[in-house]
């Protein structure tokens, strides 16, 4: 027959084999919250940017069209991109932009031709249209 003695260390070696095996499944368990959140906040702060790379372009562009350095015709449509970085689609980059390190982002600008605009037909006047397109891409 087992000793009392032998029973109670194999009792007090399953509890802490049960202790080790629950803290072990929590930690696992946040350690996956604290990586899911450190990827949202990832993906949220890269999305925050290309927004505002998207708008800080538009106020660029807007300011180069309204100071006349681009000049538009009458028929075709112009785009803007980085210098180095290049357009997001296959266009000429007809006005190029000075690389910026802090946008790290491509971001092309299509510029509308005057009253050449999608839906300018409601509009009345000169209307020159600005669709600013930015290649945002989350990696984790």
């Amino acid at each position: 027959m087992p000793d009392s003695k032998d029973t109670r260390k194999g009792v007090v070696l399953l509890i802490v084999l049960a202790t080790i095996l629950v803290v072990a499944v929590l930690a696992g368990v946040i350690l996956g919250i604290i990586t899911n959140q450190y990827r949202l906040s990832h993906h949220n702060t890269s999305r925050i940017r290309a927004y505002y790379a998207a708008k800080g372009i538009m106020n660029y562009a807007q300011d180069m069209l309204r100071k006349g350095t681009w000049t538009i015709d009458a028929a075709n449509n112009k785009y803007a991109c980085f210098q180095n970085k290049g357009c997001i689609d296959s266009v000429n980059n007809d006005f190029p932009i000075s690389d910026d390190v802090d946008i790290p982002y491509k971001v092309q600008v299509t510029i509308f031709p005057l009253n050449n605009a999608p839906d300018s037909s409601s509009l009345s006047g000169k209307v020159t249209q600005l669709k600013i397109k930015v290649d945002y891409t989350y990696t984790p």
